[in-house]
């Protein structure tokens, strides 16, 4: 159908609902409003027509503000405590002269609708013209009530301190959209500085296009607080019974802790192991008896020799007082290119030279991409004197 033909006949236009369900209550939280017609062929989706730049935005703006109208009423009418989320194209929002967006709100707060049930979701990369307007706009909606999702968040040209203006309640990621866009050593790198942004300004966040147990479990473990996705409720012409799938979805939590506790009680044992084996070899080569530090930077790399890529030795203020011990084709070799720099900038450097002090054993690191060779590694460090540390780099086995 073209724009003409459903601009025509309304009253084949349906909004429809995805469910988003909330790891805490396992349980259906509120609802995505998605575009849907009514065809000979069945009913399908409004995204195309929605997306068209040559669809005039009258158009847009009477069909969307139809579908909000028509989803609003069903809220109102179902009067139920859940949360209604409603895409809109902010572009379009600013130029609308009579405020249709707000004063449909407006309409619906004074027939008795809750607006903090409300989330308007807009899109920032996809902002043109002055931010300000948008932030402006944001401020207005939330004084209403109505909360602030930032959608497509790490896809594009998103800007975090553009996103952080908007002071946003949610950030809704596209797990598959992102994973598309991104190599799986920086995705996880996303995900990780998405998270931190979240916590930082308050937010939430929603993974969507979730279509399967892994991209599930990958959500949850990347602090996900909200899921939305086929392979947890396809949308519907109604709401669900708020517990539909709260066993499965209890079942899959529990699955997935099982299997995080398995990962961090092997990285404890690789910890502990690491721990005996260096206090050993600072035992059979201890430093007060070194005058150069490269050679026993070296000596120490061929004891660790079945498990370690890179070491270093840094002093308590992060500068690197040895040479870079690296395998090359089984072979350890010395580089000097790296003495003297300083590493206390990295994330949590001095925390960890603090935590090693007070806690007088070494310390295992998170996976990370290594910036050399982009593969995954850990680092673990070591206080071998009172002002020297051990850095020993290790390669994690897919």
């Amino acid at each position: 159908m073209n724009a003409l033909d459903i601009i025509t006949d309304l009253s084949k236009v349906k909004p429809y609902y995805q469910a988003i369900f909330s790891a805490d209550s396992h349980m259906v939280i509120g609802y995505e409003v998605l575009g849907r017609i009514e065809t000979n062929n069945g009913i399908k989706s409004l995204g195309a027509f929605f997306h068209d730049p040559t669809v005039p935005i009258e158009f847009s703006l009477q069909v969307d503000g139809y579908i909000q109208t028509v989803a609003l009423e069903y809220l109102l009418k179902h009067n139920e405590k859940t949360l209604l989320f409603i895409n809109v194209n902010v572009n379009h929002i600013l130029i609308d002269q009579d405020e249709s967006l707000l004063s449909r709100l407006i309409t619906y707060k004074n027939k008795g609708l809750d607006l903090s049930q409300i989330v308007i979701e807009v899109t920032e990369h996809n902002v043109k013209g002055v931010m300000h307007k948008v932030v402006t706009l944001c401020k207005k909606l939330k004084s209403m009530g109505v909360k602030i999702a930032i959608d497509d968040v790490g896809i594009g040209a998103s800007n975090l301190d553009r996103i952080a203006m908007l002071e946003p309640d949610i950030l809704k990621v596209d797990i598959q959209a992102l994973k598309n866009h991104e190599h799986s050593t920086s995705y996880d790198g996303v995900l990780y500085s998405l998270a931190l942004l979240s916590r930082k300004i308050g937010a939430e966040l929603l993974f969507e296009a979730v279509e399967d147990r892994e991209q599930f479990h990958y959500s949850w473990k990347n602090n996900g607080r909200y899921y939305q996705g086929y392979f947890l409720a396809k949308p519907d012409s109604s709401f669900l019974e708020k517990k539909t799938f709260k066993d499965r979805f209890k079942k899959d939590i529990y699955n997935f802790i099982q299997l995080e506790r398995k990962k961090y009680q092997s990285e404890y044992r690789l910890a502990y192991h690491l721990n005996f084996e260096v206090e050993k070899l600072i035992k059979e080569l201890p430093m007060e008896d070194v005058f150069d530090l490269d050679s026993w930077t070296i000596n120490v790399a061929g004891k660790l020799d079945s498990f370690c890529i890179r070491i270093y030795i840094t002093d308590d203020h992060g500068y690197q007082i040895s040479s870079n011990v690296t395998r090359n084709n089984d072979v350890w070799i010395l580089n000097n290119d790296y003495k003297g720099r300083n590493w206390s900038w990295r994330p949590f450097f001095i925390e960890n030279l603090v935590r090693m002090d007070e806690e007088s054993k070494g310390i295992l690191s998170d996976t990370y991409s290594d910036i050399e060779s982009g593969e995954a590694v850990q680092t673990f460090s070591y206080p071998i004197t009172e002002n020297a540390y051990l850095f020993i780099d290790i390669l994690v086995s897919e």
